[in-house]
């Protein structure tokens, strides 16, 4: 029997792409797992859910910023402005505790290989739309910039350290 065709579970795919990437991470169940990263910015951690039911992945990326209830309406207002430049995914704010998350959803295929590709495309954006904005975040939050203002810091390409 030809198993390389056989469709694999989602998360053992992602697991995959993961493990490529040389990234920690850990498995909650057959439907779940979380990896960390350390970035330019911060550790993000990515969260993986798989909807046998909908045949659907939900990705997650969330940093280590909290925007307290006297700056939720900022955050919000920073969200709007992004998440209008985004071509896919969204940023939202978790209820429960405040975390800036970045959000998508891949609808699965039963070619591994074309699944593998795609979900190492979402990681990719995810976590580049994730530090491209993270500063904008970390002005509103902690330099009370308007987020119009914040916003001005993407446009430039920084080169080199200092």
């Amino acid at each position: 029997m030809d198993t390389d065709n056989l469709p694999l579970n989602p998360i053992d795919v992602v697991e995959d792409v993961i493990y490529q990437k040389n990234w920690n991470f850990s498995r909650a169940d057959e439907h779940e797992l979380v990896a960390e990263i350390s970035s330019n910015w911060c550790q993000y951690r990515l969260y993986f859910n798989w909807s046998e039911k909908i045949s659907a992945m939900s990705f997650t990326v969330t940093f280590d910023l909290c925007f307290p209830k006297t700056k939720i309406t900022s955050a919000y207002e920073l969200l709007g402005l992004i998440n209008e430049k985004l071509w896919v995914g969204h940023f939202d704010i978790t209820s429960k505790n405040g975390i800036p998350a970045y959000r998508n959803t891949v609808i699965s295929l039963s070619d591994n290989d074309l699944l593998h590709k795609k979900l190492e495309d979402l990681v990719d954006i995810g976590i580049y739309e994730c530090e491209k904005y993270y500063p904008s975040f970390q002005k509103v939050l902690f330099e009370n910039v308007p987020p119009n203002e914040s916003l001005k810091l993407i446009n430039f390409d920084v080169i080199g350290r200092a």
